[in-house]
């Protein structure tokens, strides 16, 4: 045991690991043999099967439930006059439109499964959708002709390309209406009229096993077409394969769940808890001897160590861990024991030093960052997300990683105008995502001045405090029709010149001088604190400050402040 003792841990470790995975093959072989051939296949099929009925029973009854509420919502008298009004040829196609609104509004929010709905008006050739959608022209009749003359009764068609914009991909559920003396119903062919409910692909399939694909008499719906995997009601093998269909009796559309065998591990069953038992008995064995060396060899030494470390944090510096040997678990010991006196000396200045550089950063942090801020804007792009919205989504993603990227900026305290636009302009990008408004900020820089570095985030207190105070964003009460913003970066005698311009609702000149430089108010942290980091920066006797209002036409701060020395190294 002495010998082992004093050996390097790495060779304790590998004979230690060599007999563990000796064991764990050995056990893995023969517990996962066993349970092959005595019951891994027949469990996956089983659990194919119901995952399949489940899924397939689920899915029929939200259909049923659809058509049900179609014939709620479309089945009245008022509905009929509607269409008797829509058949006249000098109607006019707005107020169809809406006249069919409620209609379709009613019957989108019908099921979790629709986003929208569309009707079809085949004697006009015209498409009528809800107003909060914008149709896509090229896509908006969403039905081939071949489709629309094929139609029987209710149908179920494959995914395609939806017709309104932001959405990528519909399902479409078609309901052809045929209008006669007494009224409208749904036609055994096409009709008249048709009713086009778009279902989301993504609540269809969450509805459906992960491996699926759900098929019509037309083909195949949406999934992974699984081509000669298709089958009658049941299952099938294919080699490795298994699949199971099920008929959904009232759509009659087939959903067809399939698994891979070679890539499933059930849960052991019969006759194999006897050899599993046996297996458990012989791991628990190895693994109470393997366990005590580890414990004399390695754990009770680390212990002892952490324990040491332990007392070192609490400032304890003469604590020392005993354990014999000299392996390198004996020389991390010594180690420990002479840098204990070393941390000792140094532990008073690197908590000074490290005590002011958290302060200096987390106050420009909480002036810049706050969690509500973000809080809020990772919620509005869920909301997207989860709305579909994926451009949104992503564009707003993106101006909030420029946004964090300038606000971090790895300590810098100064930035290129170019980049300090950019995080501007990713601040009102998500303004405008959170908010659904449309702020329009304008820039101009002089070409000189590009790439000339100024204290960072000067800018965005000042557009924040127009966003809010000037335009009333963000409290239900905008004043203004059309936001806008405007920048401007100037070189005059050697100086940079900043202004920033609104038309918002303006604001008392002198009270705005006075809550910048601290001389009363409250609230305003923010351009408060930019004009303390500026006068500190520049020195307060090269910062310029200037401030114009005109309520609802010009609002205007300028900013003059020396122009700094061109650095090789870059901003970002």
């Amino acid at each position: 045991m002495k010998a082992f003792r004093n050996r390097p841990i790495i060779t304790k470790t590998r004979i230690l690991m060599a007999a563990i995975l000796a064991v764990f093959v050995i056990m893995l072989i023969a517990s996962f043999g066993i349970y092959w051939i005595l019951g891994s296949r027949r469990s996956m099929e089983e659990e194919t099967a119901r995952n399949a009925e489940s899924s397939a029973s689920s899915l029929d009854a939200s259909i049923r439930l659809i058509a049900e509420n179609f014939t709620f919502i479309f089945g009245t008298d008022s509905f009929a006059l509607e269409l008797t009004d829509m058949m006249d040829p000098y109607s006019d196609t707005t107020r169809n439109r809406v006249l069919i609104q409620d209609e379709l509004m009613a019957l989108s929010s019908s099921s979790q499964l629709a986003v929208s709905a569309l009707m079809y008006d085949r004697i006009n050739d015209t498409v009528y959708s809800l107003f909060r959608d914008v149709i896509i022209p090229s896509r908006a009749r969403v039905l081939w002709d071949s489709e629309l003359s094929s139609l029987s009764g209710i149908e179920i068609l494959p995914e395609r390309p939806s017709p309104i914009r932001g959405q990528n991909t519909v399902i479409p559920m078609v309901f052809p209406i045929t209008f006669s003396y007494g009224g409208a119903t749904i036609a055994k062919k096409d009709g008249e009229f048709t009713i086009i409910l778009l279902l989301s692909p993504e609540a269809v399939h969450s509805m459906l096993p992960e491996n699926s694909m759900l098929s019509s008499r037309r083909g195949l719906i949406t999934g992974e077409d699984m081509g000669t995997m298709r089958a009658e009601d049941g299952g099938k093998r294919d080699g490795r394969l298994y699949s199971y269909t099920s008929t959904l009796p009232y759509s009659g559309l087939k959903l067809t769940a399939y698994e891979d065998f070679s890539t499933r591990l059930k849960d052991f069953a019969g006759t194999a808890a006897v050899s599993m038992i046996a297996a458990i008995a012989v791991i628990l064995v190895a693994a109470v001897f393997i366990a005590i060396l580890l414990q004399r060899y390695v754990t009770t030494p680390i212990g002892k160590l952490k324990a040491a470390v332990a007392e070192i944090e609490k400032g304890n510096y003469d604590a020392k861990a005993e354990f014999p040997g000299s392996d390198e678990l004996g020389e991390l010991r010594d180690a420990i024991s002479r840098m204990a006196h070393t941390i000792e000396q140094q532990i008073a200045a690197i908590r000074e030093e490290e005590e002011k550089q958290t302060k200096t950063e987390m106050r420009l942090l909480t002036e810049q960052l706050t969690p509500h801020f973000l809080y809020n804007t990772l919620e509005c792009i869920q909301q997207e997300i989860q709305n579909g919205n994926s451009r949104s989504s992503s564009e707003m993603t993106r101006a909030l990683s420029t946004y964090l990227r300038t606000v971090l900026s790895y300590g810098k305290e100064t930035i290129s105008i170019r980049n300090e636009i950019q995080h501007d302009m990713s601040y009102i990008r998500i303004m405008n995502g959170r908010f659904r408004k449309n702020i329009i900020y304008q820039h101009t820089v002089s070409p000189e001045l590009q790439d000339a570095e100024i204290l960072k985030m000067v800018l965005q207190p000042f557009i924040e405090n127009s966003v809010k105070h000037g335009f009333g964003i963000g409290d239900e009460s905008t004043w203004v029709q059309q936001p806008e913003i405007m920048t401007s970066f100037k070189l005059t005698d050697g100086r940079i010149r900043m202004e920033i311009t609104d038309n918002g609702k303006g604001f008392d000149e002198s009270a705005f001088l006075s809550i910048m430089k601290g001389d009363g108010g409250d609230g305003h942290v923010g351009i408060r604190n930019t004009y303390l980091r500026l006068t500190t920066f520049y020195g307060e006797e090269n910062v310029a400050l200037v401030v114009s209002s005109i309520p609802y036409f010009r609002s205007t701060v300028t900013i003059e402040v020396p122009l700094m020395e061109q650095r090789k190294e870059s901003a970002e």
